[in-house]
């Protein structure tokens, strides 16, 4: 199976004819960097830290000294990196607002910054940290894509809609001026 770039990769081949126990070996070609093949199981392991694919040929040598070869291709791409939370609540216009989001997957630490045509409402600024906060000046909805990107570069995005509602206004006396 393929693999993902700074993911846990496993995967076993086993060989069967000739005589037991095998050993096992790459003939020709390369494994993706990162990984490496156990000759006395077969078990390829690692964490791939390149992307790229990679085509190589493994060897199983029986007791015997007889061989077989299989030609494989791995192909490691980015990581999977998403963000939480999923959904941004709604605010009030004037009132200070405070959203921290977080990523998962690739390698820490991320770095976070905003789409292309994103729009925040006036008062609010996203850090480079994560966190979304300020005091906002006007209603509306305002929508905006978030990319958290990690140590190697690999990239999640989201979208989000940020409800501003209009400010809550009272007004006071409750009573006319002239106090009727």
């Amino acid at each position: 199976p393929n693999a993902a770039r700074s993911s846990a990769y496993n995967q076993t081949v086993t060989a069967s004819g000739g005589t037991g126990p095998y050993t096992y070996s790459v003939s020709a070609g390369v494994l993706p960097v990162g990984l490496t093949i156990a000759p006395s199981t077969g078990a390829i392991t690692g964490t791939p830290d390149t992307l790229g694919t990679f085509n190589f040929t493994l060897r199983a040598d029986d007791a015997n000294g007889n061989f077989g070869l299989k030609g494989y291709a791995v192909t490691v791409s980015a990581a999977t990196i998403t963000l939480a939370p999923t959904s941004v609540s709604s605010a009030p216009n004037g009132v200070a607002y405070s959203q921290v989001f977080t990523a998962t997957g690739g390698t820490g630490p991320y770095t976070y910054s905003l789409g292309m045509a994103s729009m925040l409402p006036a008062g609010v600024t996203l850090n480079a940290n994560g966190t979304l906060s300020g005091t906002p000046t006007s209603a509306g909805t305002f929508n905006f894509n978030l990319i958290a990107t990690d140590a190697l570069g690999d990239t999640g995005l989201w979208g989000y809609s940020l409800v501003i509602t209009p400010a809550n206004i009272t007004v006071s006396p409750s009573s006319p001026p002239d106090g009727t």
